[in-house]
């Protein structure tokens, strides 16, 4: 893609921010092979233009379009803050594991999501903060939940997932080889 004319380069990141809404700018960067300076500039005139909007989570600057193609309305915060996780590696492997098989220890969910306790601590306090998980009970007790199942529900099933690359798939091949 390296070379493209300025249009085109708007045309491809507003394409993108509508179909996969809520990623971040380096995933984007890499997806679309943007140069940085590019991308910023383009984000700029298009969140001036009202196409885009910027969000700041957790340390990432998430794009979402103003109106999501085919929904008519803007998207609500509380759809964007979900969806900006969704669109990170861990979180988004630690709310599909509790999606698919319910409320879980955290020592189990660390091992389902190959995350490391210190790693998964950290990630279930953001969570928790934003009210998409919840942690019951205490000691060997203790459980993790979400706290509105359905609404993960509703994000997975109205956004696609961002299509596995092959260096995605490389990696993911690579980690099973060597556990």
């Amino acid at each position: 893609m390296a070379g493209r004319a300025s249009g085109t380069w708007a045309e491809a990141l507003l394409s993108f921010v509508q179909q996969y809404p809520g990623g971040h700018l380096r995933e984007i960067r890499r997806r679309l092979s943007i140069p940085i300076g590019t991308l910023d500039y383009h984000l700029y005139q298009l969140g001036r233009k009202g196409f885009i909007a910027i969000r700041f989570q957790g340390g990432y600057k998430c794009c979402f379009p103003e109106t999501p193609v085919g929904f008519g309305t803007p998207m609500s915060e509380e759809e964007k803050l979900l969806l900006s996780l969704l669109r990170q590696a861990v979180p988004r492997a630690i709310l599909l594991q509790l999606y698919l098989d319910g409320p879980a220890p955290p020592g189990a969910l660390a091992e389902e999501v190959s995350a490391s306790s210190t790693n998964l601590a950290y990630y279930l306090r953001r969570l928790e903060a934003v009210g998409v998980v919840v942690r019951e009970g205490a000691g060997a007790g203790r459980t993790v939940r979400l706290a509105e199942p359905k609404r993960v529900h509703e994000i997975l099933l109205r956004y696609p997932p961002l299509p596995e690359t092959v260096v995605d798939r490389f990696l993911r091949f690579w980690s099973e080889l060597h556990p």
